[in-house]
């Protein structure tokens, strides 16, 4: 984990390392809560619960373990300066790595089943400032801090005795944790999607955009697909290979670029900050700031093996909320980092 890797900026490996380390020996990211809170679960605890969940797999991510890289390019649209200065936003094709994903640790997930996919972003500018989003396919988090997501991994420990989790023990833990029931129920009305490109990927944790007039922006976004979403039938979900993801979104690649719209919803006071499992109202006012463009996906995952797609890693005029769940994600990823990189 302490092999300083060439293809990372030397700053940036470093600070990689540094937060994995002070991970490692605290054992709790807690600053975000308020002070009479609980102690929150560790980032390393965190990991440890993914790798009971789904096994170790030597170099692999300890989540979203299955997926694939793509390159594209990020484009902010006219105006949007005024929400955020951010140099992303500001008009000139940016370079970006993708990596779609299944939610999970197992590298093999099949693609029907019925859980998240994701979508993150590193965004390169011509300074050498990188720019990254994580997104998922559902409106929410499946839970509202570390906390209570750690507490709902460990009901899908599998059962020693016959291999496989207990349905019972999530139900009873869902029953206990109502901030648990969302994404379950969202999942259960909306069938998976037919391809990756065909998939609405929403941004999850609140941030902070400040405009090039100072002027600050409480927001979440979404990235619509520009062809529209489309989703999988009974019958069609019934018959769907197991890489079908890509395998489609291959087929929309070979007629020509993928593409999505970023869309951003304006909060109001009473709208959460630092609960990813509450979704805001649908009437919030939207603006769109900038597209995506794919142009290739590779078949493998080799091209995001040396990339940390820490959300928290932004650029001026972006700032991370308080969430304590985004908050854990840096050192959480510090540390699936720096293992699969040892090859651990």
């Amino acid at each position: 984990m302490s092999k300083h890797n060439p293809l990372l900026p030397r700053t940036y490996s470093r600070h990689l390392m540094v937060t994995a380390l002070i991970a490692l020996g605290a054992g709790t990211v807690s600053a975000a809560e308020p002070p009479t809170a609980a102690p929150s679960v560790g980032p390393q605890e965190l990991i440890q619960t993914f790798e009971a969940v789904a096994g170790v797999h030597k170099g692999m991510r300890r989540g979203h373990a299955k997926g694939y890289c793509a390159k594209g390019l990020f484009t902010g649209t006219d105006g949007a300066n005024q929400y955020s200065r951010s140099p992303i936003f500001n008009g000139t094709p940016h370079p970006v790595t993708m990596r779609f994903s299944l939610g999970g640790g197992n590298p093999a997930a099949n693609d029907a089943a019925r859980g998240p996919r994701g979508v993150a972003l590193q965004i390169k500018l011509p300074d050498g400032q990188m720019h990254n989003m994580a997104m998922l396919s559902t409106p929410m988090f499946p839970a509202k801090n570390p906390t209570v997501f750690n507490g709902l991994l460990q009901t899908f420990i599998p059962d020693p005795k016959t291999g496989k989790p207990d349905p019972a023990k999530t139900a009873a833990y869902r029953a206990e944790h109502p901030d648990t029931q969302a994404q379950p129920a969202w999942l259960a009305s909306h069938n998976p999607s037919w391809s990756y490109g065909s998939t609405r990927y929403f941004g999850i944790h609140t941030f902070f955009f400040t405009g090039s007039d100072g002027k600050r922006h409480k927001v979440r976004w979404q990235f619509n697909p520009t062809a529209g979403e489309k989703l999988l039938s009974d019958e069609e979900l019934a018959n769907a290979g197991s890489d079908f993801l890509i395998d489609h979104l291959r087929e929309q690649l070979a007629k020509g670029p993928v593409r999505w719209d970023m869309v951003i919803s304006l909060g109001e006071a009473n709208d959460s900050e630092i609960d990813p499992s509450q979704t805001w109202p649908d009437n919030r006012p939207t603006v769109t700031l900038a597209t995506l463009s794919l142009s290739t996906a590779d078949a493998t995952d080799k091209d995001c093996e040396a990339v940390n797609f820490d959300p928290n890693r932004v650029t001026p005029g972006v700032e991370p909320s308080a969430d304590p769940v985004l908050q854990m994600r840096s050192a959480a990823y510090a540390i699936s980092f720096g293992k699969r990189l040892s090859g651990q």
